[in-house]
């Protein structure tokens, strides 16, 4: 028995374990599907190419097949280790716009606009940069800010050109605007990554009223007369039952969070009843609202021996790895991504609906094939989609993957922003200072200069970035899942705390705002209580 469950040790339910177990009285039950973050991979910043490959630590889902995208499917990580996806993404620091968040308010989510939002986001981070209005200094989560000195070539070039192409060079994204070029900003310090596992989750795991367990799968959600109990889960020794006097906190993310409300007969009776669960509570926006960030990238060649393709050989990948075990420093103690772009595609726009960065390496299949060519990439992200899709369960078994459709691109001005980014990218790398070492691009080539023909670029090679979010979205109306203090509507002692509220998608990395939201949610839950 105890005071809070929560399912889910992923980015938002580490802040919230730690959170509401800082008091003492309080019993805090975290259960999670995957199990440690003891492995090197999670801890090396750099060691997320290799998660990506190997899959270790994630629920490893797909998409149906996307008429958008040419009929291929997406593949869709998502974290299943202590962290969730804190432990396994990219650690890019990307907030957004702040117009994403007044956006919110304005759906009549009170309390939900930038400034609201903005103490939770200072309370996350440690950063020694930037202004102390919009930054953290003394939070849990360590930034790193690239250093130019220590930039490649290529970044160097890419920050040059951009500014010559007359995108303004802004000194932080996250505040203010993030429009323009700027350097990026990590979740990685001390040559570590920074998860929620690392910076909230492992500082309390000693307190006696917090128990944590892994490897164990929830199942369902028991609801009794209108109130969430506790829930039933599956460890190696078979089904369990924990009971929650005060609240179920149900932090699965995006994919995992409307799955679980719908097997616990939570949701649109359309997508319940087909699979013999009974009905419990009717809620139709369950797993609606479905939207994520789809990426196009350039691939251009390069002259000179300028890319980090060489620190990926034998002789390289030793050496990185020595200077990381010995110093935590080199290659291995960063992400790899150096610079970062908010741009318009449309000089009207209130605020840039793309997002770039540049990668001085090539690859294809999210990472897991490497161009053996001297190059790099310009990615291009359409940050604020129209397209929206859904998240059904597919089976009553809870072990059984979900049905995602995210509908890439059935909003014609998604393919539009995507293509019009194409050309941006190649505008800048059409400015001097790459004169010297350009190449042949590789792709989409430089016979792609129709719509016509860089669609059909983007329909077949475009990739997800994985943000999925707005699957049990905050609100009022009747596609709302949980109301303005993240509660499901209609039900008692049941939150949703994680990516799936967001009412839209921000134009930023998801992980920042999710760890954002988390400490505001925890806020909520104390205070409620006294």
């Amino acid at each position: 028995m105890s005071d809070y469950i929560i399912i889910g040790a992923g980015s938002a339910g580490c802040i919230l374990a730690n959170r509401l177990s800082s008091d003492p009285a309080v019993r805090v039950t975290l259960i999670e599907a995957g199990g440690k973050d003891r492995n090197l991979m999670y801890r090396m910043p750099a060691g997320y190419f290799e998660l990506m490959k190997s899959g270790m630590g994630n629920w490893n889902f797909e998409t149906v097949p996307q008429p958008g995208l040419n009929g291929r499917t997406m593949y869709v990580p998502r974290g299943k280790v202590l962290g969730g996806s804190s432990s396994i993404n990219g650690m890019a620091v990307s907030w957004g716009n702040p117009g994403d968040y007044d956006h919110w308010e304005d759906l009549g989510n009170q309390g939900w606009s930038f400034r609201d939002c903005l103490p939770y986001f200072k309370r996350v981070e440690s950063f020694a940069e930037g202004d102390e209005e919009f930054r953290g200094r003394t939070g849990p989560v360590g930034i790193t800010l690239t250093k130019r000195t220590e930039m490649n070539q290529i970044s160097r070039s890419w920050v040059q050109a951009a500014v010559e192409a007359g995108h303004h060079f802004n000194e932080d994204y996250n505040a203010r605007t993030p429009e323009g070029i700027a350097l990026m900003q990590g979740n990685y310090a001390n040559g570590l990554r920074q998860s929620t596992a690392h910076s909230y989750l492992r500082p309390a795991m000693s307190r006696p009223n917090l128990t944590i367990i892994s490897n164990a799968l929830v199942s369902r959600i028991v609801i009794k007369e209108g109130r969430a109990v506790g829930v039933e889960y599956f460890d190696r020794t078979g089904l369990r039952f924990c009971e929650a006097t005060r609240e179920v906190i149900l932090s699965g993310g995006a994919i995992n969070s409307p799955q679980l409300l719908q097997l616990s007969g939570i949701g649109n009776p359309d997508d319940i009843k087909p699979h013999g669960l009974a009905v419990k509570h009717e809620l139709p926006g369950v797993g609606r609202n479905l939207r994520d960030h789809l990426s196009i990238s350039l691939k251009q060649k390069i002259t000179k021996p300028y890319s980090v393709l060489k620190s990926l050989g034998p002789i390289g990948m030793a050496s990185s790895f020595a200077k990381y075990l010995l110093f935590r420093s080199g290659p291995a103690a960063t992400n790899g991504l150096e610079t970062w772009a908010h741009v318009k595609t449309q000089a009207s726009l209130e605020y840039p609906d793309i997002q770039m960065y540049c990668l001085p390496l090539m690859f294809s299949n999210h990472g897991r094939d490497l161009i053996r060519d001297e190059g790099f990439m310009a990615s291009v992200t359409a940050s604020r989609p129209i397209s929206s899709g859904t998240v059904k369960i597919a089976s009553a078994d809870p072990t059984s993957a979900p049905a995602i459709d995210p509908n890439y691109l059935a909003d014609p001005d998604d393919l539009r922003v995507l293509r019009d980014g194409l050309r941006i990218a190649r505008d800048i790398i059409s400015q001097k200072p790459f004169d010297a070492f350009r190449g042949l691009e590789l792709a989409p080539g430089k016979q792609a200069t129709t719509d016509v023909e860089l669609d059909q670029y983007i329909r077949q090679n475009a990739l997800s970035i994985y943000h999925p979010v707005g699957t049990c979205k905050m609100g009022n109306d009747d596609n709302a899942v949980v109301d303005t203090s993240l509660r499901v509507r209609g039900l008692d002692g049941l939150r949703v705390i994680d990516a799936s509220i967001m009412p839209n998608i921000p134009s930023g990395n998801t992980n920042f705002p999710v760890m954002m939201l988390a400490e505001k949610g925890a806020e909520m839950i104390i205070k409620s209580q006294k």
